[in-house]
């Protein structure tokens, strides 16, 4: 594992970035010549995983440098604001490079949001077509998360980590096609029935889903369900976030959804204290 935090401290640019590296790679080029091994965990292109975040002045040469010199590199992990269109056709354009997981986290810090397009995004999905992307999204403001999901984005674990409004659920059942888990901390002050409906019918990987602070009827939670069962592996909904309607109590919806499950389903205990 590889892991760099912020330069604003350090004082690190995209030049210095780069001869770290290139010294890195120098300095061992006698251990290679003698004692080489493709499995040769010492090696420092057996890395693993590289985890960058809170770099503003790392332009995407910088990263390259690292990710083009670890040939077993398998999870990238950024900072949204790292992301642009030329970083990822450079990370398709390293044939070396078979990256399993791509981990990007969007914060209210990251300013300005980077734009990126279907085109590069498609060519990325297209070069790793069965790579774990997750996104973890903490943003607050809701123009910056609108951002996030202009382009048709090839996200499969899509983490919510603040209040999600009802235009940022209606782009991700639009955009978000290859998703397969789903995780909302919170949603407006409605229930989120037909949006999570929508994900079900758009979203035909989709097989895990975790809301927290979100209101969701008996029955649109049924509906839900019928849509997705023979693949919804993981659902955790809290008691506190069910609302019982003319169709169904919780009683009622908890045997109806583990019918639909094959399993047994009961919502989530929150205790009074």
């Amino acid at each position: 594992m590889f892991a760099v935090t912020s330069t604003a401290k350090l004082k690190i640019d995209d030049e210095h970035f780069k001869s770290v590296v290139t010294i890195s790679k120098t300095k061992n080029v006698e251990r290679k010549k003698n004692h080489y091994c493709d499995n040769d965990e010492n090696d420092p292109r057996a890395l693993h995983l590289m985890r960058v975040k809170g770099f503003p002045r790392l332009l995407p040469e910088g990263i390259l440098a690292l990710t083009n010199y670890c040939r077993w590199l398998r999870e990238l992990s950024l900072s949204y604001a790292l992301l642009s269109d030329e970083l990822l056709f450079a990370l398709c354009s390293i044939k070396h490079i078979h990256l399993e997981t791509l981990r990007i986290e969007a914060n209210p810090e990251t300013k300005p949001v980077p734009c990126i397009s279907d085109k590069a995004w498609a060519a990325f999905s297209n070069r790793l077509p069965d790579i774990n992307f997750a996104l973890l999204s903490y943003m607050t403001n809701e123009d910056d998360q609108k951002l996030l999901f202009t382009s048709h984005i090839p996200v499969t674990h899509l983490y919510l980590g603040d209040a999600t409004s009802e235009l940022i659920m209606s782009q991700i059942s639009n955009q978000c096609p290859r998703l397969i888990e789903l995780v909302i901390a919170a949603y407006g002050s409605s229930p989120i029935d037909q949006f999570l409906i929508s994900v079900a019918k758009t979203c035909s990987q989709l097989s895990a889903v975790g809301l927290g602070n979100c209101e969701i009827t008996c029955s649109g939670l049924a509906k839900f369900v019928a849509l997705c069962a023979h693949r919804l592996q993981v659902l955790c909904v809290s008691e506190t976030s069910l609302i019982e309607d003319e169709d169904f109590d919780i009683a009622k919806v908890s045997t109806n959804l583990s019918s639909l499950l094959g399993r047994t389903w009961v919502p989530e205990y929150v205790p009074l204290w």
